[in-house]
């Protein structure tokens, strides 16, 4: 077999990520090349996420696999759009990391233990309308870039603390000491819930392609029972990698899940969570449903 082209962006993250396929695909014997995409994303990091568009981290890694320049595109679940483009499927996710955010301070503390006035950093809507809902003494200012980055910007101090996925800091840890030891506090679900398939990594092919049942071995199948239900109460109600919704999933026993959904716009917040029993898109369609007459029942609209 020839090598994998695989297909990524060229962040330290995004690089790690394309390792982690690496190595378990070396583990059975095949070799890898990497393709380094530049996305829209990575060329404006001056402008907000929101202004981008929907995926913005994907569409032009796709589009390497579409071109036949490489065999696979890996991607950060999280940021990708709802539905795979035309000719394009996907093969495999990976065991999930933590999915959960995380809050990382210069002064090793809380949400909560923040003195009021404190600048907190993130790019993402859900958590800024959280923060807002909890804390509006503390300021909220866009942090754009990537997690070594946004680290960096913390640690000169342009922040007083920011917000991050948790997956994002085991990651990095991981495969690079200098990462490791970084304090934090994690946020639980129910204050925070996390981004939909946040913590996963995806691997898209070609539907047409032979390597379809080769990464079949590396798809974890709770995973991706949890990524698809996430994905489907996430479309129920319109939402985005963009809009200010939280959906996690745990399977707890085959066709049994733990779920939690919320809404937050900075003044209000609703949440629904409870066990569902059923097919990923089952128990997916029906937590959306339930957060989406909630949101109804308050006369609010999300804009999609």
């Amino acid at each position: 077999m020839n090598k994998i082209r695989i297909a990524a962006r060229g962040s330290k993250l995004s690089r790690i990520q394309v390792r982690m396929v690496e190595d378990k695909l070396n583990k059975l014997g095949i070799e890898t090349s990497f393709v380094e995409v530049k996305t829209k994303a990575d060329l404006f990091q001056a402008s907000p996420l929101s202004q981008l568009g929907k995926g913005v981290f994907e569409k032009e890694v796709n589009q390497a696999v579409i071109n036949g320049e490489a065999d696979i595109a890996v991607h950060s679940m999280k940021d990708m759009l709802s539905e795979t483009p035309p000719g394009l499927e996907l093969y495999a996710v990976l065991k999930r990391d933590p999915p959960f955010d995380v809050l990382i301070s210069l002064s090793h503390k809380g949400l909560f233990e923040l003195e009021s006035g404190k600048v907190i950093g993130t790019s993402s809507i859900r958590r800024k309308n959280s923060i807002v809902f909890y804390r509006k003494d503390l300021s909220v200012r866009d942090l754009r870039g990537n997690i070594d980055t946004r680290l960096r910007k913390l640690f000169e101090g342009e922040y007083d603390a920011i917000i991050v996925a948790e997956a994002s800091i085991t990651r990095l840890a991981a495969y690079d000491h200098q990462y490791q030891g970084i304090n934090y506090s994690k946020f639980d679900p129910t204050l925070l819930t996390p981004e939909a398939n946040q913590g996963i990594i995806a691997i898209v092919g070609k539907s047409n392609s032979p390597l379809k049942d080769l990464f079949r071995k590396l798809n974890d199948e709770k995973t991706y029972h949890e990524a698809i239900a996430e994905r489907t109460a996430l479309n129920i109600i319109g939402g985005g990698c963009h809009s200010p919704l939280g959906v996690l999933f745990e399977e707890l026993d085959e066709g049994e899940y733990r779920g939690i959904m919320t809404f937050t716009n900075g003044r209000k917040k609703i949440t629904v969570e409870g066990i569902f029993r059923g097919k990923p898109e089952e128990v997916g369609e029906e937590l959306g449903k339930q957060l989406l007459k909630e949101i109804k029942d308050e006369g609010i609209v999300i804009k999609t």
